[in-house]
């Protein structure tokens, strides 16, 4: 076996140490403990049933990492597959092939002796004891994950379902059962909002974290259908199936089950504004490639960019605890955030390096292993990043202080809708160029504006008439409300508006009042007649001709069985152009404002 590092912008010290991690058996899990200092807690996961505690020290001066045992804790009956340490690195969980999951914390008395009956008790310099065990997966749990707040825990199985766990009382507080089939993977929003699980079924689920509702089903790309042309219509129905089998095959997101072996463990970026999944492919004609999607919080939907570079499955990623200031300031950013993360991720046989600075990998890693790569943890401080795999043996990826970054200082921003900057966003719009006629008619606008331009009102009531809609009690709609002299009097009131030059104002005829009353729903005074608008003389001498006398028999006729069509208008530039819109509303005062 060869060792295949390439350096594009750092030196990093790749070291594989020579220790059987779990007897030679395969490495499948490993998580750091947070914590300060030179040295970090590590816990490990293998097919021998164990979980074990190791000191781990980078490399200092040319020196080799340095990694001591430190405790075996032994509860479970079969292959553990995964260990994550809480929030505040005080407790320790661990899920396997038995079904269960224990919660482990160091005895605080490191005085005590240890069980006597166990093999290793007497090499143990650390005691930790399970303290709780949670069952409700009837078959292996595959992946593991904390909330922000160190209050839950949520785990995958292969039982296809999804528990969300109280740790204070070992309940149950969400089961989760929308996959079809096994759940490889599973992660918890560092915001607390969001919980994730990617599943063999080629589908990535995105479920509210506080009730447990199902937000997003991810797993087929969207794109349009394709037109066939053929002149018959039996090959045409054989080219639609091909087609047919070949969009599916096109459309799914993540790879095929059994592409990644056993896990495929997603990852929020620290501040919880991009997720990361592995398994992704992207299919053409010709080939797949093998991808990394990176999703939006502001948009969970869909992927807003591949990461190519695996030449096999991407089977785990995990982003870097630490937030870094941008390499060069001044070039053009990737994202709208005032730093930058870097996150790992590794297929079945390499290990690549990205930021949110670039879309090409800085670093990769490849040929470290004879089997398959299970899984990947990043040091507290950034430094060191561990790599796990099949064939039972660990690698230790050691950095230099700031070798990867100097550290952003200020806190993460808070931003709802975190992207990436495309280059279309980037370019600039172009001005259009203002023509004469446009400038002209720009200088009639302006002359013709307004005082107010931005509200513009359609009524000619005084300000304390037109501050309350009218109103029409039912006194007013008795028989006795219209008699022949009420009756003579529209009619006069209709010669006297073909002759006089200004409009009625404040009138309205049938159903129901003359001088400030509304009669039939028309409305007279600038507003509108019979559903037509009056602004002019002209047109209100060609309107009032189509308006019916009123009738005795029309005031029974109830309010319910009368149609009302009142027409709203909307202002536009020119304001003898008016715009219709029937609403069932009644007649009323109406001011508009010009959106510009």
């Amino acid at each position: 076996m060869v060792l295949k590092i390439i350096f594009t912008e750092t030196g990093m010290k790749v070291t594989i140490p020579e220790i059987a991690w779990h007897n030679r058996d395969p490495v499948f899990s490993a998580d750091f403990s947070m914590g300060e200092g030179s040295h970090w807690r590590m816990a490990t996961a293998g097919a021998d049933s164990d979980v074990k505690m190791w000191r781990v020290v980078p490399h200092r001066e040319g020196k080799d990492a340095d990694i001591t045992f430190l405790s075996n804790l032994r509860r479970h009956s079969n292959t553990v597959n995964c260990v994550r340490f809480s929030p505040d690195g005080l407790l320790l969980s661990s899920g396997g092939d038995d079904g269960a999951m224990f919660l482990w914390h160091e005895k605080e008395d490191k005085n005590t002796e240890g069980n006597l009956f166990e093999e290793d008790a007497e090499q143990n310099k650390e005691h930790w004891v399970a303290y709780k065990m949670l069952r409700g997966h009837i078959e292996d749990i595959m992946d593991i994950s904390w909330s922000p707040d160190g209050k839950m825990i949520v785990s995958g199985s292969i039982d296809n379902s999804v528990i969300v766990w109280e740790v204070k009382t070992g309940k149950k507080l969400h089961l989760l059962k929308e996959h079809s089939h096994y759940v490889q993977g599973v992660t918890w929003d560092p915001l607390g909002e969001f919980i994730c699980s990617l599943s063999s079924d080629r589908s990535l689920l995105i479920y509210e974290a506080a009730r447990g509702n199902l937000l997003h089903n991810v797993s087929k790309h969207r794109r349009e259908k394709k037109q066939v042309e053929t002149s018959e219509e039996k090959e045409k129905e054989k080219v639609e199936k091909v087609e047919k089998v070949e969009k599916e095959k096109a459309n799914r997101l993540f790879v095929e089950e059994g592409a990644t072996k056993y896990f495929r463990r997603l990852d929020f970026s620290p501040d919880g504004a991009f997720l990361v999944t592995p398994a992704g492919q992207v299919s053409t004609a010709e080939d797949v490639s093998h991808v990394t999607y990176m999703f939006s919080r502001s948009n969970l939907k869909k992927p807003i960019c591949h990461l190519p570079g695996p030449q096999k499955p991407v089977c785990a990623v995990r982003c870097c605890p630490v937030l870094f200031e941008y390499r060069n300031k001044e070039s053009k950013k990737h994202t709208n955030l005032p730093y930058r993360m870097i996150y790992a991720v590794a297929s079945l046989s390499e290990v690549y390096l990205y930021d949110t600075e670039q879309f090409t990998p800085f670093c990769s890693v490849s040929d470290i292993h004879y089997a398959c790569i299970t899984d990947l943890a990043w040091s507290s401080n950034g430094r060191v990043l561990m790599i796990t795999s099949y064939d039972g043996f660990c690698t230790v990826l050691s950095f230099d202080q700031d070798e990867l970054g100097i550290p952003f200082s200020s806190q993460p921003a808070q931003i709802n809708s975190p992207r990436l900057l495309l280059r279309q966003d980037t370019k600039s719009k172009k001005k259009k160029k203002s023509s004469p006629k446009n400038s002209e008619k720009k200088n009639r606008e302006l002359e013709n504006e307004d005082p107010q331009p931005n509200s513009v009102q359609l009524s000619s009531l005084p300000p304390d008439q037109s501050a309350a809609p009218m109103e029409v009690k039912e006194s007013q709609l008795s028989e006795p409300c219209v008699t022949p002299k009420r009756q003579n009097g529209l009619e006069s009131a209709r010669k006297d508006l073909l002759t006089t030059e200004n409009m009625v104002k404040n009138h309205a005829v049938d159903n129901h009042v003359v001088n400030n009353h509304v009669v039939n729903n028309h409305v007279v005074d600038n507003h509108v007649v019979n559903n037509h608008v009056v602004s002019s003389k002209k047109e209100s001498e060609t309107v009032l001709k189509r308006i019916t006398p009123v009738k005795v028999s029309d005031v029974h006729r109830s309010r319910e069985s009368t149609p009302t069509n009142v027409v709203e208008m909307d202002a536009s530039e020119n304001s003898d152009s008016v715009n219709k819109k029937p609403i069932s509303k009644p007649p009323r005062r109406i001011a508009l404002t010009k959106i510009e």
